[in-house]
């Protein structure tokens, strides 16, 4: 029912990437569900808490691969919610940066056994220790050549 076995071995490996990536985000958009977030709302708060310095949502959204007003939107939305607190950069009034508020990290916590430990606990019930660097590896690769195809 889930083969395609269509007729190029590399359509066929495209379709199975699609539908194991496809599989695994619902099935952890899922379990944030619970908690009222979106994957995307967890990884921008992810990124806020280990961040240095406040990113902005320009960088936010190079992180996680969506384009900057989509980004913003979110984070607009994150903030109504209390989960962040956007400010003007004290350098340029331009620049907004983002940070996690106090509400978001006690979020944060709160979903961070669906959001993280669920899905390495996907990986390493599929995969080795070896299994796993040899498929970091092959993703790095398309990743990166993906990356050059659209010049970043």
């Amino acid at each position: 029912m889930h083969e395609w076995n269509l007729s190029d071995q590399y359509l066929n490996t495209w379709a199975l990437v699609a539908q194991a990536f496809e599989a695994a985000y619902r099935a952890v958009e899922a379990r944030l569900g619970e908690h009222q977030i979106t994957l995307s709302q967890f990884r921008i708060l992810l990124i806020l808490d280990v961040a240095a310095e406040p990113p902005t949502p320009g960088q936010i959204a190079r992180y996680i691969f969506r384009e900057a007003h989509s980004t913003s939107a979110l984070i607009s939305r994150m903030a109504r919610a209390g989960y962040v607190r956007k400010t003007r950069c004290r350098d340029d009034d331009r620049k907004v940066e983002v940070r996690i508020t106090p509400k978001g990290r006690q979020l944060l916590q709160q979903c961070r056994r669906d959001g993280i430990e669920y899905p390495v606990s996907l990986l390493s019930r599929c995969l080795s220790e070896e299994q796993l660097e040899h498929f970091n590896e092959q993703l790095r690769k398309i990743r990166d050549c993906a990356l050059q195809d659209l010049g970043r």
